[in-house]
């Protein structure tokens, strides 16, 4: 029996090592055409669950870095650099650049386009990180030799201080946030945005393209005016918005990142006189209110008029720390006498505002009053926190 049994054994072997040949041959035979490697991105929405801002990296930017590897499945030594610098050992590499391309002119690589294209391997598994844009100070950290995009040690971290020249994307103020703009066209802030490991573990089963999802890792703050319920038929004329006193530089290292908990930012002061501002003489006048005639204790405010739209480096707020400053008119009709006013206050006096987390966009509502000014803070992940205050107005 026990004979039996070894000879039945061998020829399951000898069964299993003709099927394997088979397959072997019949993979040395295929002859469908290498599918090239692509890339799709995506970023998270400026505002969450906010449909209509548009969730596709080109609308913030037209490039980004990506790093990619190919580590063979039958030998996992044989570890092949195909997208950037290849860990010889720790420390920072670049990446290769993709640029956006017209959806019109479709391309074999999908909307991106990259140099010298490289291909899916059946027996080979991949891995992928990305920064956008592609000419910025943000770099991605290998932490050992032969590290893996995604492993456990590595990160993306910026080449030098990163300084906010505080570009105001809100200087001719409008009714709508804006969300995109810092480019750096002109002396100007960017808009820094890293993607998350995409794994691909077998070739074999490979994707049309990589998907990338892009995260902001600076955060915004918008200042916006309104008028309210007891100023109906009166003329509000903004003349400036300021704030004073945040840190306007920093350094990033994407391993003190902690969603809605830490930043990876430590943030410093390069300029003491850095300020997030909109200054007119002339001013903007703000839309009237109304009140609706069904329901006449719901007061339904005017559109309200963004002024500040900019780039912040995430931090904490301390007290008397940080000044908000809104300068504004008051008259009663074109011939009536214009009554000035100035309002300041301490950020640190709104709760959820006293820390301002990365890749978050804050909203900050300041509403005239014949009395006095009410103030309401959110913010967007780029994750929404609410805050509010009431300031009264000296000289009514």
């Amino acid at each position: 029996m026990k004979k039996s049994y070894l000879m039945l054994a061998a020829t399951a072997t000898i069964l299993a090592s003709c099927a394997q040949t088979d397959k072997i041959n019949a993979d040395l035979k295929d002859t469908t055409e290498p599918k090239v490697i692509g890339f799709s991105s995506y970023s998270e929405n400026a505002t969450k669950g906010d449909v209509s801002v548009a969730s596709n990296l080109e609308f913030y930017h037209n490039t980004f870095a990506v790093y990619g590897t190919k580590q063979s499945k039958n030998d996992p030594t044989d570890i092949q650099y195909l997208f950037g610098g290849a860990a010889t050992a720790a420390g920072v590499q670049n990446g290769v650049t993709c640029s956006y391309l017209d959806p019109l002119k479709p391309s074999v690589l999908g909307d991106w386009r990259y140099d010298d294209p490289r291909f899916w391997d059946k027996q080979a598994d991949f891995d992928f990180i990305a920064y956008a844009p592609a000419a910025s100070l943000i770099r991605y950290y290998y932490s050992a030799a032969n590290a893996l995009p995604g492993a456990v040690g590595n990160e993306f971290k910026t080449t030098a201080t990163y300084t906010l020249e505080g570009t105001n994307i809100q200087s001719t103020p409008t009714t709508e946030e804006k969300v995109k703009g810092f480019t750096v066209e002109a002396n100007g802030d960017l808009d820094l945005m890293v993607a998350g490991h995409v794994g691909q573990l077998n070739g074999a089963s490979y994707r049309d393209y990589v998907n990338l999802q892009f995260r902001h890792i600076l955060s915004k703050f918008n200042v916006k005016v309104l008028k309210g319920e007891g100023l109906n038929g009166v003329i509000v004329t903004v003349k400036e918005v300021t704030i004073t006193g945040l840190k306007d530089c920093g350094d990033y290292e994407s391993s003190g990142y902690n969603p809605g908990i830490a930043s990876g930012w430590t943030p410093s002061v390069d300029d003491a006189n850095y300020a997030l501002s909109y200054a007119d003489a002339t001013g903007k006048r703000l839309n009237s209110g109304s009140y609706s005639a069904t329901t006449p204790k719901v007061f339904t405010p005017g559109a309200p008029y963004y002024f500040i739209e900019s780039l912040i480096i995430p931090q904490g707020i301390a007290d008397d720390q940080v000044e908000v400053t809104v300068k504004y008119s008051i008259k009663n009709n074109e011939d009536a006498a214009e009554q000035n006013f100035t309002n300041k206050f301490d950020l640190y006096d709104l709760e959820n505002l006293r820390v301002l987390n990365e890749g978050y966009n804050y909203t900050l509502t300041c509403t005239v009053q014949t009395e006095m000014i009410k103030f309401d803070a959110t913010a967007s992940a780029w994750d929404n926190v609410n805050a509010s205050k009431d300031i009264i107005a000296q000289g009514e």
